[in-house]
């Protein structure tokens, strides 16, 4: 099934808020050029794929092709696909080839070069470019969009209700927050060497945004990793009558953290690496005691869930339920769970640019 993320409007959207339907194009753009040039020169070719990065950067891959048949060739091109998923992550795949079929609406089959996409949250499609050839010419009609089969990703790891209640992103969430408390919005940003950069939205969109929170808690949001390591390096900046706990998140790879800080010193953390193991969890400092309960209830759906040990990351979402539990705010749940918020998008005041 297609699914429309927030901010799927925008003609060209930064790689936290891009759409299935806008990366399928932007891998199509990139492989049908050489199987038009491959028509125009033999003929005919064989299958070859390509996959997205994370941020958006596009690689072919061509493994070895050593059968003549064009089902097997198409095969061992989606066998290399899967295994460059596993290796990395990637949000987007799709492998070319040279087809016969009929057209939604038509009779008569018709030759076309069928992009094959599949998308890490389980999105697929099928374009299929309709060509003729005439004296070594391609000429591409209108491309058709069809529903595709998803047999390139795993399925994902994450607990169902984090699947059905976090708003859509493309391929899973990859953002760091801190939690401030102590401070109102003006002071972390002065300490901090930020700006508001617009009005504010129901929805953290913006590169990096800001939200008041009930209880005296405010949620700095940032949708680029990058972003949050920096800042995260000057945490101590915020000191005296801060509290603050910092928190990553990284569906892609399962892992999740939870650091608190008092006056710029950090006093705990708690930490779940998914590729150690589906069960990783470390701890430093004191953490608050409402940690055990939260392993245990953790534990005790694991078990009831029907699924084998393992199968699904329950661990992932211990840290995330720590910060729930101590701030009330959630990366994963809809605005009506938590109350109405605004995110005001930020800038850097021009004293850090």
């Amino acid at each position: 099934m297609m699914v429309a993320y927030q901010g799927s409007d925008v003609v060209d959207p930064p790689f936290w808020l891009a759409t299935p339907e806008h990366d399928f194009t932007e891998l199509a753009h990139i492989v049908l050029p050489e199987a038009e040039n491959l028509l125009a020169t033999q003929g005919v070719f064989a299958p070859f794929g390509a996959v997205m990065d994370l941020r958006g950067g596009i690689a072919r891959v061509t493994p070895p092709l050593t059968m003549a048949d064009p089902a097997a060739q198409l095969t061992q091109v989606q066998a290399a696909l899967r295994d460059s998923v596993r290796t990395s992550p990637r949000r987007a795949a799709a492998v070319i080839a040279n087809c016969t079929v009929i057209l939604p609406g038509g009779k008569a089959a018709t030759q076309a070069a069928v992009v094959m996409c599949a998308y890490r949250d389980g999105s697929a499609a099928q374009i299929a470019y309709p060509y003729t050839l005439v004296n070594g010419r391609v000429m591409f009609a209108q491309p058709a969009w069809d529903e595709g089969m998803q047999d390139i990703f795993p399925p994902i790891r994450l607990r169902p209700y984090v699947r059905e209640a976090c708003p859509p992103r493309p391929a899973g969430y990859a953002v760091g927050l801190f939690m401030v408390h102590g401070l109102d919005p003006a002071e972390i940003l002065q300490r901090l060497g930020l700006k508001n950069a617009g009005a504010g939205t129901d929805m953290p969109t913006a590169r990096q945004c800001i939200a008041p929170l009930p209880g005296g808690w405010c949620v700095l949001w940032c949708n680029d990793m990058a972003d949050a390591t920096a800042l995260r390096a000057r945490i101590a900046i915020l000191g005296t009558g801060a509290d603050v706990i910092v928190t990553a998140i990284d569906e892609h790879t399962y892992s999740s953290c939870a650091t608190a800080h008092h006056n710029g010193v950090e006093i705990w953390s708690v930490t779940h690496d998914g590729g150690i193991g589906p069960h990783d969890l470390k701890t430093s400092g004191q953490p608050p005691t409402q940690l055990a309960n939260l392993v245990a209830e953790m534990e005790k759906e694991e078990v009831e869930s029907g699924y084998p040990p393992g199968a699904v990351d329950f661990y992932f979402d211990i840290p995330v339920a720590l910060v729930h539990a101590l701030t009330g705010f959630s990366y994963c749940q809809p605005d009506s769970a938590q109350g109405h918020r605004v995110f005001t998008p930020l800038m850097k005041s021009a004293s850090q640019a």
